[in-house]
């Protein structure tokens, strides 16, 4: 697997945001099987480092910020992911997953993006193992657990992988040209024929070959 957002970045710290997690409210995390693919290391998809994201669940915390209807779906995947069972009628007290009930996802086409992930989310490493006990190698893989603030950058210099599906531009790029959101977090370049109203959040301004881009971002 290709990562989408390569080591070469320059942003000031205070174009990031640190205030979402990923939302997870679709993903099965209790326990891991070879058809489960979602937020394993060394695969690919919306949970990845480099994909466009937008604000889902936008609400902010009160008292009880876990009874919120956005979250309440995410709350109880992240449960069975701490526990690997489902307590919800079990007549037994334990200590509930914190999280972050603030969440975004990643970006569809003509949406407004927040900006792009600097880390993954994930929940297991290759060999299937629940990364919440093996912190060390979740920072080794620049990585968040699920349910865990991302970091989300809204403006700067990033290198980026292009060319093919699962990278953060599958269509490629050519050097001038401004860069649309595309599908699933991805980045397209903007067709001058295509209705107006898309929102232009960055243009190429470097390439090597076909498979690496160097894009200035402005969300």
């Amino acid at each position: 697997m290709a990562k989408r957002i390569l080591p070469y970045r320059d942003y000031s710290e205070h174009d990031v945001v640190n205030l979402f997690a990923l939302d997870v409210s679709d993903a099965a995390l209790s326990s891991y099987s070879k058809e489960l693919t979602d937020f394993v290391e060394a695969e690919d998809g919306v949970w990845s480092a480099g994909v466009v994201v937008s604000v889902y669940a936008g609400e902010l915390p009160g008292d009880l910020p876990d009874t919120r209807a956005a979250t309440v779906a995410a709350t109880d995947k992240l449960q069975k992911y701490m526990t690997g069972a489902n307590l919800s009628n079990a007549h037994v007290g334990f200590n509930a997953y914190p999280s972050n009930g603030m969440t975004v996802r990643a970006a569809g086409v003509g949406s407004r993006g927040l900006g792009i992930t600097l880390r993954e989310t994930l929940a297991f490493d290759e060999n299937g193992e629940k990364l919440l006990y093996y912190k060390q190698k979740l920072d080794e893989a620049q990585a968040v657990l699920p349910g865990k603030t991302v970091p989300v950058l809204t403006k700067g210099l990033v290198l980026l992988t292009a060319g093919s599906a699962g990278t953060s531009i599958p269509g490629g790029a050519t050097i001038g040209h401004d860069l649309v959101v595309g599908a699933e977090g991805t980045l397209v370049n903007d067709d001058p024929s295509s209705p107006s109203g898309e929102i232009i959040v960055g243009s190429v301004i470097a390439k090597s070959g076909t498979d690496k881009v160097l894009c200035k971002l402005s969300f």
